[in-house]
């Protein structure tokens, strides 16, 4: 069954309640949709039956054991603009671009009695007032015959039953994962539930919660590689959080006040005002402060800052888990820590006076990556450091460091440049395979264990527009 739902007003979603799939559950849905969705999106195409494997793989691990009947099958809403239609025959047809221009993306409604949202994938163009820069991955979407793509970061209510919120968080993490690196297999919500306990004696047993060593072991056991900061332990938590978040790795977020989890997931827009002249280093995520979420008991993509309004704070974050790939060993509080030294020290006869008002910012990129931008800011180089640069043997995965003046940084720009190896012990005392300062470059093969210098005195190295990140950005 396919039917279609004209939305000229919020009020219109209301009319779900006609589909008899989702009596029970069409005054919640509803309600959602109107507050969270823009005025965007005009049309809302019901699929029914639609079977889900998230569901699926709960329904035949519990649902299906219960006294109470559970449907095994799910209804999925697909969003569209205005040139979206559906025709008699059951034609998607679009007044202008191709169709998947036009979509904005998913949501599975499963049948439980309780949190009836299930997997959901949605573009952030369908979210009202967003600006700011999410992680994202691309979904492909097939519906009547087509074939569509929406690009959006994995959101579900949590079960409550046989799953919940640290669950949910940490099957988005996963899901993300397997969509957007195929190293990685995908995991349903029940291999999550799974995956957090010790076993599985004749009937998992419905969960309670998990703390955040269960968290770890979930994504220990996919493949990855959890590295734990706690709020109490490190003074520059925040920096840290932003740091990875703009490496491109979503992060599962603990809430010890509220016995909450969620995934963070981006970042809201700079205040490229917000810094102020000072000797003193300062930190680009001084000048941003809010976090994009995706937190179950809410919508996907919700901000959260520092205003005391909000219904939660950053500050009341107390503990993060990054899962990381392979082959980044070197911590982000290593890399903030040389980079205060190199500014206060400098390195051999490399200093960095002329940063009399800098700025900083720090993430990990792949070496692939890192090259290509190299190639597409070839002319912002002196030659001989960009040969240098593109002859580098890197891992895969490198941190990155941009030094910046004040006015510089407000302009999108940097002065220098340090890249360090993400595969380096914390203890190393030169961990680097690159430090550019004002008129030469000093170049580290790690290769051969070779140390050299780069000279461009009389074409002083220019400006640089920052480092374009993998995340989607609507700033």
């Amino acid at each position: 069954m396919y039917k279609w739902i004209a939305i000229a007003t919020p009020d219109d979603y209301t009319q779900l309640a006609n589909i008899k799939e989702l009596e029970k559950s069409a005054s919640e849905i509803a309600d959602r949709l109107k507050q969270y969705l823009s005025d965007g999106v005009k049309g809302v195409l019901v699929e029914y039956p639609y079977v889900d494997k998230d569901y699926r793989s709960t329904y035949y691990g519990f649902y299906a054991k219960k006294g109470q009947r559970y449907d095994p099958f799910c209804v999925r809403l697909h969003f569209f603009n205005q040139y979206v239609r559906l025709k008699d025959d059951l034609t998607l047809e679009s007044a202008s671009g191709e169709l998947h221009e036009n979509y904005f993306g998913y949501m599975i409604v499963r049948p439980t009695i309780i949190a009836p949202i299930g997997r959901t994938i949605l573009s952030t163009r369908a979210v009202q007032e967003f600006a700011g820069a999410i992680i994202d991955a691309e979904y492909v979407v097939h519906v009547l015959g087509n074939r569509m793509v929406v690009k959006g970061f994995p959101f579900m209510q949590q079960h409550t039953d046989i799953s919940v919120c640290a669950h949910a968080a940490c099957w988005g993490i996963l899901r993300h994962y397997s969509v957007r690196y195929h190293t990685y297999a995908e995991r349903l919500v029940y291999d999550i539930t799974k995956m957090a306990g010790s076993g599985n004696p004749g009937g998992l047993t419905p969960s309670r919660g998990l703390v955040m060593s269960q968290a770890s072991q979930v994504f220990t056991k996919a493949g990855l590689y959890p590295d734990v900061y706690g709020r109490c332990e490190f003074t520059n938590f925040d920096r840290l959080l932003m740091a990875y978040i703009e490496s491109g790795f979503p992060v599962f977020a603990a809430m010890g006040k509220h016995q909450h989890a969620i995934s963070v997931i981006g970042h809201g827009p700079p205040d490229r005002n917000a810094l102020n002249e000072s000797t003193e280093i300062q930190y680009a995520w001084e000048a941003t402060q809010s976090f994009y979420v995706v937190d179950d008991n809410r919508m996907p993509y919700q901000l959260v800052d520092c205003l005391d309004a909000a219904e939660y704070k950053i500050t009341d974050i107390d503990a993060f888990i990054v899962p990381l790939p392979e082959k980044i060993f070197y911590p982000g509080e290593a890399v903030e820590g040389r980079i205060e030294d190199l500014l206060r020290n400098g390195i051999l006869d490399l200093d960095f006076s002329f940063l009399t008002s800098p700025v900083v910012r720090y993430f990990v990129t792949t070496s692939a990556a890192l090259k290509r931008y190299f190639k597409e800011t070839k002319s912002q180089f002196p030659p001989d450091l960009f040969i240098a640069l593109i002859e580098l043997v890197l891992p895969q995965f490198v941190w990155i460091a941009e030094l910046a003046n004040l006015d510089d940084w407000k302009h999108k720009r940097f002065n220098s440049l340090v890249i360090f190896d993400a595969t380096a012990s914390a203890l190393e005392p030169l961990p680097y395979f690159l430090v550019t300062g004002q008129t030469k470059a000093l170049i580290f093969d790690r290769a051969i264990d070779g140390v050299g210098y780069i000279e461009y005195g009389d074409a002083p190295l220019n400006p640089m527009s920052e480092f374009r990140s993998n995340l989607q950005s609507r700033m």
